[in-house]
This record gives structure tokens, C-alpha cells and sequence, in this order.
């Protein structure tokens, strides 16, 4: 039955609604406004950061409304050409243009007749192809390129952007009229940075997530990896969280049942946050910068050797240099 489920949902919509993971005020906020935005066929405004993961509340909202039997097509607006996008979006009659099929093709509007579009990064479209979506919107119909017939479409729209469409309106970028329709019903997606309470909960679900992909059999993440990743700024909003998790489970041993610090990549964009002892000068003596690298190098090298319990193959093995690299860097810094 999961099987057949996951084929079914495989062919109209990718996430469930549960898979909205999060107990914090404003993911529950959002879910009471998926909720509302599911009752009703007006059309939704997705906005948020790039990573907060705007196509899962998409899909959710299509799950939880009565077109949930019907298709769910998602389109990435940046990712096409402005006349490959409406060719794409409302289809074309047969020698419309160099290499048109035979017999046109159907357009993803009526691919998606009854059901759902997604439109992602919806900013991103032209003024001409503005234009053709407002029809859509308000006429309820579209018409295929070298066409001058019209298709009636049953079609809920779902948009999504991280820009900000006012700013686009202001500076004659985006249709203000368009604006007005598309944000009927909008909502807001707070970055993981505002939220950071849910990230023990999204930990546990990417593990059990990478577990079924990896073949492997990860059981928690320890308190002081966590306390790392707690600390993070994250840029990359849940995306990143994604990947930094994937990164620590292909990083630790076949029999480690457990994500250390150590284990972690570096998160770069927040570096005075992680667990090795940045080296502050106030009112020291001050020296050259070969003599400040050298003493952060050597503190970095003792901390990761100590918290892998003095292996000096796997301390080699993080640090990406060769055993011999290691022993002469402890043997110069006096590391015992």
C-alpha cells in the first residue's frame, strides 16, 4: 500500500503535508494558513528565502484540497527562456514556429486542467508572458502560440518567489495588476534562522531520510554537533540544514551510529561560531601574520586530534593532508 501510494502521489503531488516538519510558532502559523489556502481555489503567494523549501507547501496545499486527485505541475519560471517559457505554459499550433511539432502541443496550463500549477520564481517572467498570465488569471482561459482560439482552463495557481515583487513594482519590473492577482492569498515562509528551534526536529527527519538513501543506520546526532549547528546562521535555510546533514553521514565510519562535531563540514558563512578557538588579540603583542596563521593552525590541529581521541589517521583523514603532513605539523607545534 505505501508502495502504490508513493507511485500515486509520484504522478500528482511529491510531499505530504506532514512532511512539513515543525513545532515552532511561525511554522505553525503556516500551517494554519496552508490549511485555509486548501479550502479555497484563490490563488497563493508563496514568499520566503531560497532553500526554505516553498514547492513543499505547494505540494501541500494541493494535497490537502479537492484537486489532490488531479495534477500537480510544478515550473521553474527562471529556468526557461522568455518564448520557451510561453510556448511551455500555453502550448502551440503545429508550424508556429521552427521546430513545432507536428499537431502543436498541449500547453502545461492544460496539462494542469483541474488540478495545480506551481509557478516558481514567478519574478523572473517577462512583461509580454505578465501579460498572458493575467489573462489566465482573470479570464479563466488561454491561448496556444500561432493561435487565435481560446481553451478554457480549470487551473489553481500557486506562485512563489524569494524577490521582493513590491520593489519589482515600484521600479516597472512586474505588472502591478498581475501583483494584485497573484497575492489574493499570501504567504510568508520564515528562514531557519527565525525558527532555529525546529532544527532538532528536521535533524531527526533527514537522518531517518538519509538512513533509507545511504543504507544506513544513524541513530541521534550528539549534543555538541547540534549545539554547532544550532548556532548557524544558515543562509541556505532548510536546504543547507539538508545537505550539511548528508555531508556529516557520508563523512562518518560504516559503525558510527551517532553524527559528531567532527563530523560536521565547515559552515563558512559563520565561522566564529564554531567550536575551534578563533585567537583574539586585544592588547597582546602584536606580531607578524605567519606567527597568527601558525598558532590558529596549531590549535585547530590539537582540538581535532583530541576529539578523535588522539587517531591520528582519521585526524589526517579531516584535515585533508597526508599522515607524514600530520606528524611533522605536531612534531613543529609540539602537539604530544
Amino acid at each position: 500500500m505505501k508502495k502504490q501510494e508513493k507511485k500515486l502521489r509520484a504522478l500528482t503531488y511529491k510531499y505530504k503535508p506532514e512532511d512539513i516538519i515543525g513545532q515552532s510558532a511561525s511554522i505553525k502559523e503556516v500551517k494554519n494558513m496552508i490549511e485555509k489556502a486548501a479550502k479555497v481555489p484563490a490563488t497563493v503567494l508563496l514568499r520566503g528565502e531560497s532553500g526554505t523549501g516553498k514547492e513543499l507547501f505547494a505540494n501541500s496545499i494541493h494535497a490537502q484540497s479537492s484537486r489532490k486527485y488531479n495534477n500537480f505541475i510544478r515550473v521553474n519560471c527562471a529556468a526557461l527562456s522568455d518564448s520557451l517559457l510561453e510556448s511551455e505554459l500555453f502550448g502551440y499550433e503545429e508550424g508556429s514556429f521552427t521546430g513545432a511539432l507536428k499537431g502543436g502541443r498541449k500547453g502545461l496550463f492544460e496539462e494542469a486542467d483541474k488540478g495545480t500549477i506551481f509557478l516558481d520564481e514567478i519574478s523572473e517572467i517577462s512583461m509580454n508572458t505578465q501579460a498572458k498570465l493575467l489573462r489566465v488569471l482573470q479570464e479563466k482561459e488561454i491561448m496556444r502560440v500561432g493561435s487565435n482560439k481560446t481553451i478554457s482552463v480549470d487551473v489553481r495557481v500557486i506562485a512563489a518567489t524569494n524577490a521582493d515583487l513590491i520593489k519589482s513594482v515600484e521600479e516597472g519590473k512586474f505588472r502591478e495588476d498581475l501583483f494584485y492577482r497573484l497575492s489574493i492569498l499570501p504567504i510568508f515562509i520564515p528562514p531557519l534562522r527565525e525558527r532555529k528551534e525546529d532544527i532538532p526536529l528536521l535533524v531527526k527527519s533527514f537522518i531517518v531520510k538519509f538512513n533509507d538513501e545511504y543504507g544506513r543506520n544513524i541513530v541521534d546526532i550528539s549534543e555538541e554537533a547540534l549545539n554547532i549547528l544550532m548556532s548557524h546562521d544558515w543562509p541556505g535555510n532548510v536546504r543547507e540544514l539538508e545537505n550539511v546533514i548528508g555531508r556529516s553521514i557520508i563523512n562518518m565510519n560504516i559503525n558510527e551510529k551517532m553524527i559528531q562535531a567532527v563530523h560536521l563540514p565547515h559552515l563558512y558563512s559563520n565561522r566564529k561560531t564554531q567550536t575551534m578557538n578563533c585567537v583574539v588579540y586585544k592588547d597582546e603583542e602584536l606580531t607578524s601574520l605567519n606567527n597568527v596563521l601558525e598558532k590558529a593552525e596549531a590549535e585547530y590541529i590539537r582540538n581535532a586530534y583530541l576529539k578523535l581521541n588522539k587517531n591520528k589517521t582519521e585526524t589526517a583523514r579531516l584535515l585533508g593532508i597526508s599522515i607524514r603532513s600530520l606528524y611533522y605539523k605536531m612534531d613543529k607545534y609540539g602537539i604530544e
